[in-house]
């Protein structure tokens, strides 16, 4: 089943995954005018005492969500990841950020 979360203004809406899955599928929506980017984190939250979590812009992703842009991204990171998260700067329009993530256990 897949994990989502949304976010309705500028900041950060986080997804933490299970950490040793193969692959993660990603969707993110826009709405009419926003600017957001995907990022993700190798780090293991679930680790008491470890870390505090690192992100990093997903792959190529920079301004692939902007205010000229509406509609879905998909990415499929081939590897683990420890969570990924929406990172928006902006929602002028006041519609409703949505990511999605899928992970499989197999390749």
């Amino acid at each position: 089943m897949a994990q989502f979360t949304t976010l309705s203004s500028a900041g950060t809406a986080a997804i933490i995954l299970n950490p040793v899955a193969k692959s993660t599928t990603v969707l993110m929506t826009n709405p009419a005018s926003g600017t957001a980017s995907v990022e993700v984190t190798l780090d293991d939250p679930t680790i008491v005492g470890g870390p505090s979590l690192t992100w990093a812009l997903l792959s190529s992703a920079a301004q692939m969500i902007s205010s000229n842009a509406t509609g879905s991204v998909l990415y499929t990171v081939l590897g683990p990841i420890g969570g990924v998260r929406i990172n928006a700067s902006s929602n002028a329009g006041g519609g409703t950020f949505t990511l999605k993530a899928l992970q499989s256990v197999i390749a």
